[in-house]
């Protein structure tokens, strides 16, 4: 079983603590089965479901007690982590009404069929769980959950790309993988495959014990064929479930020991690296033997300093199954470290298994006390300043996380790709190694330069694309007026500025960012350009001053200034342009007070671009008053009372002229 500590630290979640207690709690049954079910009692899966299968034949006239033994059959084989013969055997159960006598029946059928993705048939069996008088909102939260893994099978939300490792895979047992090499192109795994050194049948699996082995990746990217570890790690017990120190030279592992058959005692070893193989390895001594010779300790992670093991356990004190513990080593050594749990911000009243600390001190592990897609799912927690802080834990999506049993997951540094172990459906044995990775997001930058008057397109403008540390890129539009950079030019989380030149136009500008994106996006912009016209208007943002002020008016409402700055960046973007800038007044008030006040405010609206950068050789302020009416005085005369005041505001304006493009900036 190796989703426990290596066979004796068996996962139980709610609904097979459920299961158990009621079988061996109410239920007390025939002689016949008592041999079957010490080995069920024992987690002797494999022998327990051989011997039930043998009973159910065997047994002729009580229903009851057959029924028994077929439900007893498949919930060995669920426990297996078979969920195609536990349906079989459930099956057989419910048809001899089973399922008036234990309604649980339901449940766990119910979980078998989710674990194939037969989703619709799954919520059939939960709802007839609840209908026998079940835990109707644990039906509920099942029912729910098969709804949203039944949607994210068909709408996967998630990039995640996963694939398995045919190489790697057997039918046998290949779990809880880690890398190791310098250059992470190796990875160490558990497996029960025929080259295990252990050559006992675990009564658990019904395989061989199993062993670490390594594989190597080449330069192609193909996995060598997999050769087990030293003997001084693979011994004839039970070992899996490792990982490396940061610089490679110990390795930390489980070993569950062989006690006439019992398979008791797992616990963390360790072992230094010797040239190409490992000298002896050595107890961790986590748990004192002599006091304590049932508590389970495995499945090792170092954090990316190698000052905390984390490693889950049945110690006493937890808060249910299995829980996330960890020591603290004091001078580089774990030796007499207290256990200390993780607490409830990790752990819960189920199993939490297969702890893995990715290099940016993000903490994944599987779980099977949180509500998920499937009954053990991949778990993280998001690493926040200091020791052992977290953010709230969150699970990992679809495709990482299925209806079946995902779990102990593995990150290349630096990466978002890496290994994890699934029992899902299509896979070669029991428990198979998947590899994963999120592909690169793609971005598209796609520019179209028109004419701004005749929407005609601009072959040959020029874009220049800068970015944050001022590395830059000049590019063409094609005779469309076109430019589109989709080669991977555009990159995850930049921000560039874009200049947009053509000579003879009046340039304009962007700014892009990819940053946030969670999605493959193309930033399509449209840059219309206006050709350059000496001593023609032009308009710009409206600029307001208080009534009677040359001061800009900016308010709660208005800000003045935000206008102005369109004037700044488009003479930054133009350095060859000279600019005359015009301010009007209505016609209201005397024409000579109204030529001064709009002098001063040509020269205000000089004076702020001065201050932002532009030199005066560039400016000429002109007031024209109320020399140049847009809307003459009798045709708002003409107009309805409550339109007259929008004649006047027309009048009342800011505008630029280009009065010369052959500026040279100084050197």
């Amino acid at each position: 079983m190796p989703h426990n500590l290596q066979s004796n630290m068996a996962r139980f979640g709610a609904t097979v603590v459920l299961s158990f207690l009621t079988v061996f709690g109410a239920l007390a049954q025939s002689d016949m089965t008592s041999e079957a079910d010490r080995a069920f009692e024992r987690r002797g899966y494999f022998e327990a479901s051989r011997e039930y299968v043998a009973l159910y034949a065997k047994i002729k006239a009580d229903v009851d007690l057959k029924g028994y033994c077929a439900f007893q059959a498949g919930e060995s084989f669920r426990l297996l982590h078979d969920p195609a013969a536990a349906t079989e055997w459930y099956d057989k159960a419910i048809g001899l009404k089973y399922g008036q006598r234990d309604n649980t029946v339901f449940l766990v059928y119910g979980d078998a069929l989710r674990d194939q993705e037969a989703f619709d048939e799954a919520i059939e069996y939960y709802a007839e769980y609840q209908k026998a008088g079940g835990n109707a909102q644990l039906a509920e939260d099942r029912i729910e959950n098969a709804d949203l893994a039944a949607i994210m099978v068909e709408e996967p939300e998630s990039r995640y790309l996963v694939e398995p490792l045919v190489i790697l895979n057997t039918a046998s047992y290949e779990f809880a993988p880690t890398f190791a090499g310098k250059d992470q192109d190796e990875v160490v795994f558990a497996s029960s495959r025929e080259a295990s050194t252990g050559t006992k049948e675990d009564p658990i699996t019904g395989q061989a014990y199993m062993d670490l082995f390594r594989s190597e990746m080449d330069k192609k990217g193909r996995w060598s064929e997999p050769e087990p570890l030293s003997n001084t790690i693979c011994t004839e017990h039970n070992e899996g479930g490792s990982c490396f120190d940061a610089k490679g030279k110990t390795i930390y592992f489980t070993r569950c020991v062989d006690m006439d058959g019992s398979n008791l005692a797992c616990d963390i070893y360790f072992a230094k690296k010797q040239g190409n193989g490992y000298g002896a390895s050595m107890p961790l001594g986590l748990v004192n033997r002599e006091e304590n010779d049932s508590s389970q300790v495995g499945h090792p992670a170092l954090s990316p300093d190698d000052n905390i093991l984390v490693f889950a356990s049945d110690l006493p004190g937890g808060l249910g199954g299995k829980d996330l513990w960890y020591v603290e080593a004091n001078e580089g050594s774990f030796a007499g470290a207290v256990p200390q749990n993780m607490g409830p911000s990790i752990n819960t009243a189920g199993d939490e298994l297969f702890p893995h600390y990715r290099d940016n001190g993000d903490l994944y592990w599987s779980t099977t006390g949180r509500e998920g897609l499937g009954s053990m799912d991949i778990w993280k927690a998001e690493a926040r300043e200091g020791k052992l802080a977290f953010a709230e834990p969150s699970a990992l999506p679809y495709p990482l996380n299925t209806s079946a049993d995902d779990f102990a997951i593995a990150f290349k540094d630096g990466m978002q790709e890496g290994i994890f172990t699934s029992n899902r459906t299509g896979g070669k044995g029991q428990d198979d190694l998947y590899s994963f990775k999120l592909p690169p997001l793609e971005f598209c930058y796609q520019a179209y330069v028109y004419d701004y008057d005749t929407g005609m397109p601009l072959s040959g403008a020029t874009l220049t694309l800068e970015s944050k540390d001022g590395s830059s890129a000049e590019f063409t539009t094609d005779e469309e007026g076109e430019l589109a950079l989709c080669e991977g030019e555009i990159s995850e989380g930049a921000t560039f500025g874009v200049d947009v030149a053509f000579e003879g136009y009046i340039g304009t500008g962007d700014l892009l960012t990819t940053e946030g994106l969670t999605e493959s996006t193309t930033l399509a912009r449209e840059y219309l350009l206006k050709e350059i016209v000496l001593n023609k208007e032009y308009d710009m943002p409206v600029v307001l001053y208080p009534l009677g002020s040359a001061d800009l008016l900016m308010d709660e409402n208005v800000n003045s200034a935000d206008s102005l700055n369109y004037l700044v960046d488009l003479l930054e973007r133009n350095e060859n342009l000279i600019i005359q800038l015009e301010a009007h007044t209505d016609s209201r008030g005397s024409a000579s007070a109204n030529k001064s006040l709009s002098q001063r405010r040509a020269e205000t609206c000089v004076d702020y671009l001065k201050e932002n950068g532009v030199v005066a050789e560039r400016m000429v302020a002109v007031g024209y008053g109320e020399d140049a009416l847009l809307v003459s005085d009798a045709e708002i005369a003409r107009l309805p009372k409550e339109d007259q005041e929008r004649g006047h505001q027309r009048n009342r304006r800011t505008v630029f002229k280009i009065v010369a493009f052959d500026y040279k900036p100084a050197e």
